[in-house]
């Protein structure tokens, strides 16, 4: 177990502003690869109208799979993001199950339908992966970045299926957001601006990156993924097992979240509850930006130094490859 710091007495704003809790978790699991890809299949139905490119995709290692790896995608893009990524883990031996984010990936990048996003389809979204990466009956270990990562702790934290968990840039709070206004808006959804956000606002939509990322984004999409986190952070949703690794990847070019932030949450919640906890310190020599895993995205890895990176993260891989170094992390006092 990594040495990691007593809770301390929740922030002032966390016991002045309540949230309300997140829907239950209804686990409905399948009981066997046939029922998996049956219910997969059901998921998969729901990209109907959604480029291939961007659709929720499996790859399937040839012969016995080592885990299943769910992977979810950043805010704003698609599975399009890990696909060369999935390919490289699929030929090491994983099952990798790629869902597509409700609301995301779809054909229209400029499209609002993020304004409609709730928290009860974040939940029942996680609860069917994990439903599906059960029913293989290989490991399940989940990876996520940025909300991605939000999401990939909720399924940790909430599906005992879950064994090993890597949070990539978790979005726990947006650069330049204090926390209590975090809180305020994930607590008051009305005061939230119901403003679009173009990721770089000289370029707009213009922004040259990935042709299957959306540019920017309806602000209110951001609170059902704050809301999860915001309520592990409370441990009004707690872990509900023990898992054998946790890792947090830290990367110093990240100027999207609050790293503070995220490695607060990361050893709040799963510190104590992890077998090995610990952090991926990305070099700053490499001068990798937010999104390190998309081909398309300026100050990204290389598919090889990405999959380094996550297989170190799970403890599978070289603990110093691919430009980062593993160590167990010690934890701070969580920011205010």
């Amino acid at each position: 177990m990594s040495d990691v710091a007593p809770a301390s007495r929740p922030a002032w704003y966390r016991r002045l502003i309540p949230i309300p809790a997140p829907p239950t978790p209804a686990p409905n699991p399948t009981g066997d690869r046939a029922a998996a890809l049956a219910r997969l299949a059901e998921l998969r139905a729901a990209d109907a109208g959604i480029p291939q490119i961007t659709s929720t995709r499996l790859v399937e290692p040839e012969g016995r799979a080592v885990a299943t790896l769910v992977v979810w995608h950043g805010f704003t893009n698609a599975p399009s993001q890990f696909g060369a990524v999935a390919e490289a883990l699929g030929g090491l031996g994983y099952r990798v199950l790629v869902p597509r984010t409700p609301r995301h990936g779809l054909p229209d990048v400029l499209n609002r339908d993020l304004n409609n996003l709730t928290d009860a389809e974040l939940v029942e979204h996680v609860d069917t992966c994990i439903d599906i990466a059960g029913g293989f009956g290989d490991p399940v270990w989940v990876i996520g970045l940025s909300a991605g990562a939000t999401l990939a702790g909720w399924a940790a934290a909430n599906r005992s299926e879950v064994e090993r968990l890597v949070l990539a840039a978790p979005l726990v709070a947006p650069v330049g957001f204090p926390l209590p206004l975090v809180r305020l808006m994930v607590r008051f959804r009305g005061i939230v601006p119901k403003l679009y956000w173009w990721w770089d606002p000289r370029k707009k939509a213009d922004l040259g990156h990935s042709p299957y990322a959306y540019p920017g984004f309806p602000i209110p999409g951001l609170m059902p993924f704050l809301h999860l986190s915001e309520a592990l952070i409370d441990h009004s949703v707690t872990a509900s097992h023990e898992l054998d690794r946790v890792v947090l990847t830290s990367n110093p070019g990240d100027f999207a979240i609050r790293r503070d932030a995220a490695r607060a949450y990361a050893a709040g919640v799963f510190g104590a509850r992890s077998g090995y906890y610990g952090e991926a310190n990305i070099d700053p020599g490499l001068k990798w930006m937010h999104d390190f895993v998309d081909p398309y995205s300026p100050g990204a890895g290389t598919t090889e130094q990405v999959v380094a990176i996550l297989t170190a993260a799970m403890g599978v891989g070289e603990p110093t490859a691919g430009g980062v170094l593993v160590a167990p992390l010690v934890t701070e006092q969580p920011p205010a």
